[in-house]
């Protein structure tokens, strides 16, 4: 069964919510994307496993190097907005100017097709479906946002926990972050924080449950999550948590789930899903 391995491509300060908003900030904090890049795409090469990498477009205009190194390599380039916004505090106006200027630096900077989309911070909520017909209109072929899971900042609960067509008219793809079902609840295992803090045996395990149940793992992950030489930046003691706790353990982990499953970018699952 071949599922997804996927990469958030953005760089720490534009992760966390204390200082994601701080746009006018950003040139002032540190740069480390393109080390933390460089160790993934290097996991990945020796695993021979291509991914899908989200671009912010802002990361394309200010590094486009970085974006022409992950094409080179043969993974897919899909979009992540310009300056992860989240769409909910957007209007369908403020959205479209959002991506047509993030799409036009992602491909300026990689010559890529750009099929697919993720709302950063998983940002599309019941109150946002209006993106779907957006990105269908801007030829997307699928979209990577929904984790249908009760969460406080995102998450749309008892929403498909499997690829579906969001449109009734279109075959135009979501492709749900990773969940099982236990005891009547749903939980998270696709990766990021939750892959950082869950025993691998939980992991694998989890995967083994969905692809039992034919359908592929949808997993992501940011280049942050692999580094170890980042000082504790100053954050609210919650984002210590989701954005510093489990790091150490997540390169061996990252490294097993490509030796024990088959991986490969989104685009490769189109096919897959029945129309």
């Amino acid at each position: 069964m071949l599922n997804a391995i996927t990469i958030d491509l953005e760089d720490w300060y534009q992760g966390l919510t204390s200082t994601s908003w701080r746009i006018d900030r950003w040139p002032d904090y540190e740069n480390r994307i393109a080390a933390n890049t460089d160790r993934v795409l290097a996991i990945l090469s020796q695993a021979g496993v291509k991914a899908t990498f989200f671009v912010l477009g802002y990361v394309a205009d200010h590094l486009p190097e970085i974006i022409r190194k992950v094409a080179n390599e043969g993974h897919e380039i899909a979009l992540h907005s310009y300056y992860h916004k989240r769409v909910h505090t957007l209007t369908p106006s403020q959205f479209r100017e959002d991506i047509a200027r993030a799409l036009d630096a992602v491909q300026r900077s990689s010559g890529a097709l750009v099929l697919g989309y993720r709302a950063p911070m998983f940002s599309i909520n019941r109150s946002t479906t209006w993106v779907f017909d957006e990105l269908c209109e801007m030829g997307f072929r699928y979209d990577s946002s929904i984790f249908p899971i009760r969460n406080l900042y995102y998450g749309i609960p008892g929403a498909s926990r499997f690829p579906y067509h969001p449109l009734k008219n279109d075959p135009f793809i979501e492709f749900p972050l990773s969940t099982i079902r236990f005891l009547r609840m749903t939980f998270p295992i696709a990766g990021g924080f939750y892959g950082r803090v869950l025993p691998y045996t939980l992991l694998k395990a989890g995967i083994h449950h969905i692809n039992h149940q034919r359908q592929p793992a949808i997993l992501y992950f940011h280049p942050w999550e692999f580094d170890m030489g980042q000082h504790f930046y100053q954050v609210t003691p919650r984002e210590r948590i989701t954005h510093y706790y489990g790091r150490a353990g997540l390169g061996a982990k990252f490294i097993r789930l490509l030796q024990d499953f088959k991986f490969g970018p989104l685009s490769s699952l189109l096919s897959s899903v029945s129309w």
